[in-house]
């Protein structure tokens, strides 16, 4: 699996476009799952041409009617409109929300928990949560507060986006609680249809592309 920057979550630091041909021509032999950006037959055909063998499509597949992604969130997120709807710039991108740099739908709960890191204090009592949900004794955490600050962020963090994640994907509550992981490929998403229904399709797209732009060079040469 290769994560391109657009993708959802904890996406890497190279676009689709430049990692999928670099992992192609360094490892040839090696079976490539093209992830990040990918959403319909243009993205496939694309990531093929790029040297993967394959594409994953978390955000796609997530906006289906047989996800149990919350229908509010969904349609948050499969609403194309520049004035009020989800595009693809419609995501925030930094590392204040779990503790590892990640993307997720721009929102008024992400926005004001991206927008700094936790205070000292909050961090402690993260962490003290965290541990406790995991059954991990407390007189474990307080020296890994001292001598492994990153290492105690992180899982504070993570313990902390939680219930964030849970209100968003299961509650479906995206102004008050909850916090979506979602790629920049939501600005491809205009509906929730069957999966049956959305690979059939994509396949199609992606026949239609490739002769499409196999026309295309076939002109180019000629000319």
């Amino acid at each position: 699996m290769a994560t391109g920057h657009e993708a959802a979550a904890h996406g890497g630091d190279v676009t689709s476009l430049v990692l999928i041909p670099s992992l192609s021509s360094r490892f040839p032999d090696v079976p490539i799952v093209a992830a990040g950006g990918f959403a319909d037959g243009r993205g496939l055909a694309a990531a093929l041409t790029l040297g993967a063998d394959a594409i994953a499509m978390g955000s796609r597949f997530a906006t289906t009617a047989e996800s149990p992604l919350a229908s509010q969130t969904k349609d948050a997120v499969s609403s194309l409109d520049i004035d009020g709807g989800s595009i693809e710039s419609d995501t925030i991108y930094g590392k204040n929300f779990d503790g590892i740099p990640a993307r997720v739908l721009q929102t008024p709960v992400s926005v004001k928990l991206n927008a700094k890191p936790a205070s000292f204090p909050l961090v402690v009592y993260r962490a003290l949560l965290a541990a406790r949900s995991m059954n991990i004794p407390l007189w474990k955490v307080l020296p890994g507060l001292i001598t492994q600050w990153d290492k105690m962020y992180m899982v504070a963090q993570f313990g902390a986006a939680t219930d964030a994640l849970r209100a968003a994907t299961i509650d479906g509550d995206l102004e008050e609680h909850g916090v979506q992981f979602i790629g920049q490929c939501q600005g491809l998403i205009g509906d929730v249809p069957l999966v049956d229904e959305l690979v059939q399709r994509i396949m199609r797209e992606a026949h239609e592309v490739a002769s499409s732009n196999a026309s295309l060079l076939e002109i180019a040469e000629k000319d």
